[in-house]
């Protein structure tokens, strides 16, 4: 059953209307070859091992419970506002490229007057976030990363409470099917 949306006039924010789960909007396949490696490609990032991890942050943090995503998490990877102003201020700011890119992705108008909402209904400039998370650390993905250590260099390194490796592989046997 799919959640209906509230519609109230004061709602500033698309995350607010209702949880959106794109796997039931789309493949995960699809999402892989439409959104993520397109998104990674423009970033100038070809490496399948990163395409996996991204998707599988995708529809793991999508099965999560509530209770395991952080507080005020928006959008379909669950990123913070906290998260988001560090990204840009302590790891963007080093890289004005990178920066100017990612900034391309976002909307004209609508990041001005809210940066954090783009989080929620941008998946592509949502997608960069999330991967600037894992990028900023540094992280010994190759394309010999297998499945089980992205699982756990997910259960590691990627902003969730509680969340672990088997949660990752859960979701990819089931969305992945």
């Amino acid at each position: 059953m799919i959640a209906q949306p509230r519609v109230t006039s004061t709602t500033s924010n698309p995350q607010d209307l209702f949880p959106l789960n794109l796997l039931a909007l789309s493949a995960a396949d699809n999402l892989l070859e439409n959104i993520l490696r397109p998104t990674l490609t423009y970033l100038g990032v070809t490496c399948a091992a990163m395409e996996q991890l991204l998707l599988g942050t995708l529809i793991t943090i999508a099965r999560l419970s509530a209770l395991q995503r952080s507080e005020q998490a928006i959008g379909p990877y669950a990123i913070t506002p906290q998260q988001h102003t560090e990204i840009w201020d302590h790891h963007l700011a080093q890289q004005p490229e990178l920066a100017s890119k990612v900034r391309g992705l976002a909307s004209q108008h609508c990041f001005l007057q809210n940066p954090h909402a783009e989080l929620g209904y941008n998946l592509a400039y949502a997608t960069a976030i999330a991967w600037l998370i894992y990028d900023r650390q540094q992280l010994p993905i190759s394309v010999s990363s297998d499945l089980p250590s992205l699982a756990r260099i997910w259960e590691r390194s990627y902003p969730h409470k509680g969340g672990r490796a088997q949660d990752f592989l859960r979701a990819w046997r089931a969305a992945c099917k």
